[in-house]
C-alpha cells in the first residue's frame, strides 16, 4: 500500500543540473505553473520509493539564500515556511568551491539536507578525486555521487532521501566558524533572540542574517514590538566588527564561508592530473570566439530550420494526404448538411490544417532541446552579450529571447531573471518579435507553397529578421522611452554535456504536448468560429451558373475526343488501303502504332485540360461563395488597410483571426479553401489551394514578414500587461508592432513590384 506524504525540495546553483535530476526523479509525472504572486516558474512532480509517495519541488536556481532576487526569496521562503522533509542540494562536482557556498547556508539554516555531487564525469575529466565519506563528515549531511544526465546514482539518491526523510541518519550540527569577535556577537544575539522568544528555531541562522544586514530579516524584526533598541545594538555591533576587519559584515561572513569550504576541500579533494582536460574550454575557443561565435550560431540556426523543413516534409505530406482522405471519406459518408460541414470543413479542415505541421514542430523542439541540453544555448547568451550591450541590455537578456523560439508567453515571464524593472520592460517589449512555434506552421505553409526549394533558408531568414528587428527596436527604445544602462552581471557557462535520449524525448514532449493541447482548445474553438463565419448566410447569389459551365466543359471535352477518334479512323482507313495493295497487315505496322500513340497523347491532353478547367471552375465557385459569406464580408471590410501590401480579403481574415493564436492563420486558410470538400487526385491539400489563390511569391514574402512582426497573440498581450503592470506599455507594444509590420510589408511589396 502506498504511503502518502513526503515532500522534498531541489535547490542548487543555475546550470548545476538541478532540472535534469528533477526530471530523472519524476519522469513525466510533473506539471508546471507559477509561484503564487509572481510569474517565476514552479515545477512540481512525483515519484514513489519503497511504497512512499514523494512530491518533488524544483526551486528556482540560486547562488545564495540572500533576498536580493525573487528567486532567492522564493527558495528561502519555501524552505523556512513550508518545512520540506528533505532539501536535495545539487552541486556541480567540477566546481565545488562556488557551488558549496549555497550548501553552507543550507547547513546553517538547519534544513534536512542531502548533497548531490552531480556531473561526476566532468569532475573526473578535470582529474578531481573526491572522498565522499570525508566530505559527508565535514558537512554533517549525506553526500551522493551522480551523473544526472545518465541517471547514474539515482538509486543511491532515493535511498539517501528516504533515510533523511525518516530521520534514520544521525544529524550532526555543523557550525560555520566565523572570526572570534563576530562569533561572540552572533552568540550574544542568538541568546537575546531566544530570551525574547522572537524567533523559534534557526536562531543562529537568523542572527547571522541580521549581521549580514539582510533586508528581509531586518524588516521582519523591525515590525515586532520593542525591537528598536535591539536593531540599534545590532548596528553598533556591525560597525564595531567592520571597524576591526576593514570590510563590510557581509564580506566578512562570505570570506568565512569560503574559508570553511576551502578547508573542507583540502581534506577531501585530490588533484590527480597536473593538466586536467577541459573539453568545454577547448570547444569554447571556437564556439564563443569573438569572430567565429556569431557565424557559427547563424550556421546552426540555418541548419536547424533546413533539417526541420527537409526531414519534416515527408511525414507532413503523409499527414496532409491523410487529412484530405479523411475529409473526403467523411464528406461522402455523412449526409449533406450543416453538421457534416461543421465536422469536415470546420473541425477537421481547421485543426487538420495545423496537424499537418506537427512533425515540423516536434523536430524543431527536438533540435532546441539538443542545443539546450548540450550546454550550447547558454553560450548563445555569451555570444550575444556584445550585441545586447548596444541596446542597453546584457547577454542574460538574450536568454528570454531564445525562449521565445518556443513561446513568447513563458519567454516574457522569463524576463524575471533580469534585476532591474527597466531591463525587464525593455526585454518584454522586444520579445514578441522572436518567432514562436505558433508562427512556424505559417512559415512552413507559405514558404513550402511559394519557395519549395529554398523553404529552409526562407524560414531561417525570418528568424534572423525577428532577431534583428528586436535588437533594432531595443536600441530605439533604450534611447527614447527607456533610457539608462543595464545592471552588470557575471555570466556563467555550464560545461558541455552529451544529451541523453530520455532527456531529449522528455523535453521535446513537454513542449510538443502544449502545442497539441492548444490544437484541442484554442485552435479548435477558433476553427469552429471561422467555419461559422464561412458557412452563413446559406443563400448567396453567384455571378454565373457554375454547374452549367461545368457541363459545357464536359460536353466540349467529349466533342473534342470524338473528333480525335474520327480523325484517327480516317487516317487508319487511308493507310489501310495502301498497305492492303502491298499485301502487308497494316495493324502490325509501325505507322499504325504511331497513330495509336498520337491518339492516346491527344486524349490525355484533352482530359488534363478538362480536369484543370473544372478544378479552376470549382475553385472559382468556392472563392466567390466564401467571399459572400460573413467571413468574406469581414475580409473586404479590412481590405483597404492591407491592399497596399498586395493582400486580398483572405489574408486580411487570416491575420485578424491570427490575433487569437498565430496557428489559427493556417486553420483559417484550411477552412477558407474548404480542403476536402472537393478533393481530387490533383488537389489534395491546403498548399495546392494556396498556390491557386492568386498570391505571388512577392506577396507571400510580404505576408510572412507581416505575420512575423504584427500584433502578438492574445495570450502574449495578456502576459505583457501582467508583467509590466501597465496598459500603456501593453498598448504601445500592440500598436508599435502593427505599424512596423505594415511598413516593412509595404516596403517589400512596393519596392519588389518596381524591381520585378
Amino acid at each position: 500500500m502506498m504511503v502518502a506524504g513526503k515532500k522534498i525540495a531541489i535547490a542548487g546553483n543555475p546550470n548545476s543540473g538541478k532540472t535534469t535530476i528533477f526530471n530523472a526523479l519524476t519522469g513525466a509525472r510533473q506539471h508546471v505553473g507559477n509561484w503564487p504572486g509572481v510569474t517565476v516558474e514552479r515545477k512540481e512532480g512525483k515519484f514513489s520509493f519503497e511504497d512512499v509517495s514523494v512530491t518533488v519541488l524544483d526551486l528556482p536556481g540560486t547562488y545564495s539564500l540572500a533576498s536580493y532576487s525573487i528567486e532567492e526569496t522564493i527558495a528561502r521562503s519555501y524552505i523556512i515556511d513550508e518545512h520540506p522533509d528533505v532539501v536535495v542540494n545539487i552541486v556541480d562536482a567540477a566546481n565545488l568551491q562556488r557551488n558549496l557556498f549555497l550548501t553552507t547556508q543550507l547547513i546553517e539554516l538547519g534544513a534536512p539536507l542531502v548533497v548531490v555531487l552531480n556531473m561526476m564525469d566532468m569532475a573526473d575529466e578535470k582529474g578531481l578525486e573526491i572522498n565522499i565519506a570525508t566530505l559527508s563528515v565535514l558537512l554533517g549531511v549525506p553526500v551522493v555521487k551522480m551523473i544526472g544526465r545518465t541517471g547514474q546514482g539515482l538509486g543511491e539518491l532515493k535511498q539517501a532521501i528516504a533515510r533523511v526523510a525518516t530521520a534514520e541518519t544521525d544529524k550532526r550540527e555543523i557550525k560555520i566558524p566565523y572570526p572570534r569577535e563576530l562569533e561572540e556577537e552572533i552568540s550574544s544575539l542568538t541568546n537575546e533572540l531566544a530570551y525574547r522568544k522572537i524567533a523559534r528555531g534557526r536562531l543562529r541562522w537568523r542572527a547571522v542574517k541580521l549581521f549580514e544586514r539582510d533586508k528581509t530579516s531586518t524588516e521582519k524584526l523591525a515590525v515586532l514590538p520593542d525591537t528598536e533598541n535591539l536593531l540599534a545594538q545590532i548596528e553598533v555591533a556591525i560597525q564595531r566588527i567592520e571597524g576591526i576587519y576593514k570590510e563590510t559584515s557581509r564580506a566578512i561572513i562570505s570570506h568565512a564561508r569560503y574559508g570553511f569550504i576551502q578547508g573542507a576541500l583540502r581534506e577531501c579533494v585530490r588533484q590527480t592530473k597536473t593538466t586536467p582536460s577541459d573539453y568545454s574550454r577547448r570547444i569554447d575557443k571556437v564556439l564563443t570566439n569573438k569572430w567565429l561565435g556569431l557565424p557559427v550560431f547563424a550556421a546552426l540556426l540555418w541548419l536547424m530550420f533546413q533539417l526541420t523543413y527537409t526531414i519534416g516534409a515527408y511525414p507532413m505530406d503523409w499527414i496532409d494526404s491523410g487529412v484530405a482522405w479523411l475529409m473526403s471519406t467523411l464528406g461522402q459518408l455523412l449526409p449533406a448538411g450543416m453538421l457534416s460541414s461543421l465536422i469536415v470543413d470546420g473541425i477537421i479542415g481547421g485543426v487538420g490544417a495545423i496537424a499537418v505541421f506537427l512533425p515540423n514542430i516536434f523536430i524543431l523542439f527536438f533540435v532546441i532541446a539538443l542545443l539546450e541540453d548540450s550546454g550550447y544555448m547558454a553560450r548563445v547568451a555569451f555570444i550575444m552579450d556584445r550585441v545586447m550591450h548596444s541596446i542597453g541590455l546584457h547577454g542574460k537578456a538574450f536568454i528570454p529571447m531564445i525562449m521565445g523560439f518556443g513561446c513568447n508567453v513563458p519567454a516574457i515571464m522569463g524576463t524575471r531573471i533580469l534585476e532591474s524593472r527597466r531591463d525587464r520592460i525593455l526585454s518584454i517589449l522586444i520579445n514578441p518579435f522572436m518567432s514562436c512555434s505558433a508562427r512556424f506552421p505559417v512559415y512552413v505553409l507559405v514558404a513550402g507553397a511559394f519557395f519549395p526549394q529554398q523553404a529552409g533558408t526562407v524560414i531561417f531568414s525570418l528568424y534572423v529578421l525577428g532577431i534583428l528587428v528586436a535588437i533594432g527596436s531595443g536600441k530605439l527604445f533604450s534611447r527614447t522611452i527607456l533610457t539608462g544602462l543595464s545592471r552588470p552581471f557575471v555570466m556563467e557557462l555550464p560545461p558541455y554535456q552529451q544529451p541523453t535520449a530520455r532527456s531529449l524525448i522528455l523535453h521535446t514532449w513537454e513542449r510538443g504536448v502544449i502545442f497539441i493541447r492548444k490544437m484541442g482548445t484554442v485552435i479548435l474553438a477558433g476553427s469552429i468560429l471561422i467555419w461559422a463565419l464561412g458557412y452563413f448566410p446559406r443563400n448567396v447569389s453567384l455571378s454565373k451558373d457554375y454547374s452549367l459551365a461545368e457541363s459545357k466543359i464536359l460536353q466540349q471535352s467529349m466533342v473534342n475526343q470524338k473528333e480525335i477518334d474520327l480523325r484517327f479512323e480516317q487516317s487508319v482507313a487511308s493507310s489501310h488501303d495502301c498497305y492492303s495493295s502491298l499485301m502487308i497487315p497494316f495493324d502490325e505496322s509501325s505507322e499504325y502504332q504511331l497513330l495509336v500513340r498520337q491518339k492516346s497523347a491527344l486524349h490525355a491532353n484533352i482530359s488534363a485540360n478538362r480536369d484543370s478547367l473544372i478544378n479552376d471552375l470549382r475553385y472559382e465557385r468556392m472563392a466567390e461563395t466564401v467571399e459572400q459569406k460573413w467571413i468574406g464580408r469581414l475580409g473586404k471590410f479590412i481590405v483597404p488597410v492591407v491592399e497596399p501590401l498586395g493582400f486580398t480579403w483572405r489574408e486580411s481574415v487570416a491575420l485578424v483571426t491570427g490575433f487569437v493564436a498565430k496557428e489559427i492563420v493556417v486553420s483559417t486558410y484550411g477552412v477558407l479553401f474548404g480542403v476536402g470538400s472537393d478533393v481530387t487526385e490533383e488537389n489534395v491539400g491546403i498548399i495546392e489551394n494556396l498556390r491557386k489563390s492568386g498570391l505571388t511569391p512577392l506577396v507571400a514574402l510580404a505576408f510572412l514578414v507581416f505575420t512575423l512582426l504584427y500584433t502578438p497573440c492574445l495570450a502574449t498581450v495578456a502576459v505583457i500587461k501582467r508583467e509590466t503592470g501597465s496598459w500603456g506599455y501593453t498598448a504601445f507594444s500592440v500598436i508599435y508592432s502593427l505599424i512596423l509590420a505594415w511598413l516593412l510589408a509595404f516596403g517589400i511589396y512596393q519596392i519588389g513590384s518596381l524591381l520585378l
